[in-house]
């Protein structure tokens, strides 16, 4: 009864210490699983945004109020907590000379001159010039922005071919109007006088308000072919 007794005891004790379920499997509680990176390359102060996010820990020390990351290269990068992403330098940035050279491009109007009485004309006579303005209004793309400019004749500047010449504000008018005239004081063959116009030029970029070009923009025009006779004396009867 001894004997039974203890061997009773000893199957009690490794009943107790056995697993419930013949089965059942003891498994090891995991570690907390943590990222420990060392850092290949530490650069505090390279300015170019991260490629990957998420921030991480490093075992090499960083900059005060800094963080990491890693980079396209599986490095660890460091940058200032106030990073800023710097302005592209590549954006547009229209000017005034970008639109004085659009302009001069597309070339302004060159005025033809008129003569009266035409192709000939006298010695000490008014000899008439005029032109006829043409409005100058285009609409052009231009780094990106929509321009818009507009060309107003201010001067014009009669050559007249004989080593003199006169400016006026008005294009003048034919006949019988003498708004602008000349007097050849000697006679010449082919005579090439011209008109040369000033602008005044203004644009707006996209829609915005009117801006006037601070210098003027001229256009020099063709010439025109003139002889200048004397006239004789000729007696007649009344």
């Amino acid at each position: 009864m001894r004997a039974f007794g203890f061997l009773v005891a000893v199957a009690l004790a490794v009943g107790l210490g056995a697993p419930a379920h013949a089965d059942a499997k003891v498994e090891p509680k995991p570690k907390d699983a943590r990222l420990v990176l060392e850092a290949g390359r530490h650069s505090p102060g390279k300015q170019s945004p991260p490629t990957q996010g998420g921030n991480i820990k490093t075992t090499d020390p960083k900059p005060a109020d800094a963080y990491c990351q890693l980079d396209a290269g599986n490095e660890v990068q460091c940058y200032p907590e106030t990073f800023e992403q710097p302005a592209d330098e590549d954006e547009a940035e229209l000017t005034e000379g970008d639109v004085v050279r659009a302009v001069r491009e597309l070339g302004l109007p060159s005025l033809t001159v008129q003569i009266q009485p035409g192709e000939e004309t006298l010695v000490n006579i008014e000899t008439i010039f005029y032109t006829n303005p043409q409005p100058f209004e285009r609409s052009i793309t231009l780094l990106g922005f929509d321009v818009d400019v507009v060309a107003s004749p201010v001067r014009y500047t009669w050559v007249h071919d004989d080593g003199t010449v006169s400016t006026s504000s008005k294009p003048g008018r034919p006949y019988p109007a003498m708004d602008v005239t000349h007097r050849y004081r000697k006679p010449a063959d082919d005579v090439n006088p011209r008109v040369d116009v000033t602008y005044r030029v203004r644009y707006r970029v996209d829609g915005g308000a009117w801006q006037t070009i601070g210098q003027t923009l001229q256009a020099s025009g063709p010439s025109a072919e003139l002889d200048v006779r004397e006239a004789a004396p000729v007696l007649t009867r009344p």
